[in-house]
């Protein structure tokens, strides 16, 4: 590794430590908190040759990110931040890179977060947008759905609730760096908590407080999907970073859906940290990330025989 490379990820690291980890250690209210992430999120460039339409899907607020004006094909993806964090603005430029990789028509959603919102208001609003799409028309070959950290439980989470209606099933699934444990049983969340530059143990902890409902335990497979039966699944892209607290929520859904039967795409990317994706503009490793995405987007789309 070059000199001037360990050097951008030293001060990578440092930058995302004081100005994103670090705050989420404090006991701060989400709504001081959600404006702050907006506004450190406005320094990621968008790609420059998409288009983003606002709309509302059962009354959600979303956008429609496309770069090629033909894409047939849908990814519905459900943003990260821990179930009270996140939104449209700070997940804008990676959808943007997302929808330009792919060259398909991304569709990114506003979800109910908490503590306003427990659970399960963000899953059943989830529910609806889902039905909403296919109501349009579309099929759900024509859809992946994806998420990033919570929304990636949120995703697999949506998938299970459809194996109840088999013929609704989207073609495929995609989780990055997924929080799928709530329990935070984990061996990761020990071992690399002093590695993982973006995401805390405190975050995640009040995350669990704001999102669980009254009655509900943390790893109730409704809100902690590794847990719940993972038969059924359709192919499934899992990437995830070796410094990340929540590397073994992605190790175990991988051994559990293998075992399972699901078709697993797993893909470890040595030395990055949670959500690492969103600094695609820096790191060839979260490029070389998107590019696996695509591949396996691309592969669904021309030929699911072979995923």
């Amino acid at each position: 590794m070059k000199f001037s490379t360990v050097w951008k990820y030293y001060i990578t690291e440092s930058l995302l430590k004081t100005t994103i980890r670090t705050p989420s250690q404090l006991n701060i209210a989400p709504n001081v908190l959600r404006p702050l992430l907006d506004q450190a999120c406005r320094l990621l460039p968008h790609h420059p040759h998409v288009k983003i339409r606002s709309l509302r899907l059962a009354g959600i607020r979303a956008e429609e990110i496309r770069a090629n004006p033909t894409a047939s094909q849908i990814i519905l993806h459900i943003h990260g931040g821990a179930f009270f964090l996140g939104s449209l603005n700070t997940h804008r430029a990676l959808m943007t890179d997302l929808a330009a990789c792919t060259q398909m028509q991304v569709v990114h959603i506003d979800y109910p977060l908490a503590p306003e919102h427990a659970y399960p208001e963000a899953i059943d609003a989830l529910i609806d947008v889902y039905q909403a799409l296919l109501v349009q028309g579309i099929q759900p070959k024509d859809v992946i759905i994806s998420g990033d950290s919570c929304g990636a439980n949120l995703a697999l989470a949506l998938c299970l609730k459809l194996k109840q209606q088999p013929k609704s099933m989207p073609s495929g699934l995609i989780l990055m760096s997924p929080f799928l444990d709530l329990s935070l049983s984990g061996k990761s969340i020990r071992d690399n908590q002093k590695h993982d530059a973006l995401l805390s143990v405190e975050a995640l902890q009040a995350g669990i407080q704001h999102y669980l409902s009254d009655g509900i335990q943390a790893d109730d497979p409704r809100v902690s999907p590794l847990f719940d039966d993972l038969n059924g699944l359709p192919p499934t892209l899992v990437q995830v970073g070796s410094k990340e607290i929540l590397l073994d929520d992605a190790n175990r859904f991988r051994e559990k859906a293998e075992q399972a039967g699901v078709k697993i795409h797993f893909k470890l990317y040595t030395g990055m940290w949670h959500n690492f994706q969103m600094l695609n503009a820096w790191f060839h490793e979260a490029q070389q990330s998107l590019k696996d995405l695509a591949e396996f987007a691309t592969n669904l789309d021309r030929h699911p025989e072979d995923i």
